[in-house]
């Protein structure tokens, strides 16, 4: 029997740091990702991306990794009330992802930490596996596909992935160059903000279908 080649496209999209803002943790002195619902803020024109990738025929899958289940410092249940919160300030501004899909693991033992997730996983970014399994799901051609994210991790997935790369960051070129000595580490683009990274996408997927 045939199998048909997959013929739809994604916008694989970080989670922290890219759809909603990182928090700062008293608990443990560092900028991190939000660990309680009502701390979660979405960031400038995330819905704005969401609803204008969507527009442009493109599902939106979001990606994520949570290493707090793992370090023990985050509950499963804690963090669905999470994904709820952000699904639901995106919803209140017209915007919906298709799935989102999260990576619990960490490499190494914490104090707290919750031994069936302490592993050596291929979800994990930089590996691809949450951008596969999205592309398994959902049929999406991944050549026509992108990663959009604020850390070189994203860009190292997408990349092993096969997806076009797009990191969002407020630093100048220059200042990144100095930090993409790792491999696979350059984006395909880069943006200030989603508002800008929409732009990209419009303007290569334009170039693309002409």
């Amino acid at each position: 029997m045939k199998t048909e080649p997959p013929v739809r496209r994604a916008v694989f999209i970080d989670r922290d740091g890219t759809l909603n803002e990182l928090i700062y943790s008293e608990e443990h002195g560092i900028v991190d990702s939000p660990h309680r619902a009502e701390d979660v803020r979405l960031v400038p024109g995330a819905a704005e991306f969401i609803i204008g990738v969507k527009a442009l025929g493109y599902l939106v899958i979001v990606v994520t990794n949570q290493p707090g289940i793992a370090k023990g410092s985050l509950t499963t249940d804690e963090l669905q009330r999470i994904n709820r919160r952000l699904e639901s300030l995106l919803a209140q501004r017209g915007a919906r992802w298709d799935e989102l899909l999260y990576c619990p693991h960490h490499p190494r033992m914490h104090a707290r930490g919750v031994t069936e997730f302490v592993a050596q996983c291929d979800c994990r970014k930089p590996e691809p596996g949450l951008i596969l399994e999205g592309a398994r799901r959902h049929a999406v051609d991944l050549s026509r596909s992108w990663m959009v994210g604020d850390g070189i991790s994203d860009v190292q997935a997408g990349r092993r992935a096969g997806c076009r790369t797009l990191l969002v960051t407020r630093l100048k070129i220059e200042t990144i160059e100095r930090f993409l000595s790792l491999e696979e580490a350059t984006p395909d683009y880069t943006a200030t903000d989603l508002f800008a990274a929409l732009r990209i996408i419009r303007d290569v997927t334009a170039d693309s279908s002409g």
